[in-house]
């Protein structure tokens, strides 16, 4: 028959291994830094110089004045166009004021 305190030490040390892991993690978690978007470029999101219909970047809530944009790279034109078009609001995502 085992003996009982044995067996108690050996969950005491698999215990304090698990707290001991848990707590690696966690400390790992808190260093965790998002990176940076990285942009598409404006082939990938099939931009294009003209507006398709009533749609342009310009009115597009991922347009940054005056000429650039926050999903895709490089030199974007206000009457623009590309498939990313919205014209969401960050309100409609759920945000509260």
């Amino acid at each position: 028959m085992p003996d009982s305190g044995s067996s108690r030490r050996a969950f005491i040390k698999t215990m304090g291994a698990v707290a001991a892991a848990a707590t690696c993690g966690r400390a790992a978690a808190q260093e965790y830094k998002p990176q940076e978007q990285k942009k598409l470029t404006q082939k990938a999101a099939r931009y294009q110089p003209q507006p398709k219909g009533n749609e342009a970047c310009g009115t597009c809530p991922y347009f940054v004045f005056p000429k650039s944009c926050a999903m895709v790279e490089g030199e974007i034109s206000p009457s623009g166009w590309c498939p990313l078009f919205t014209t969401f609001s960050p309100l409609d995502r759920g945000a509260h004021t």
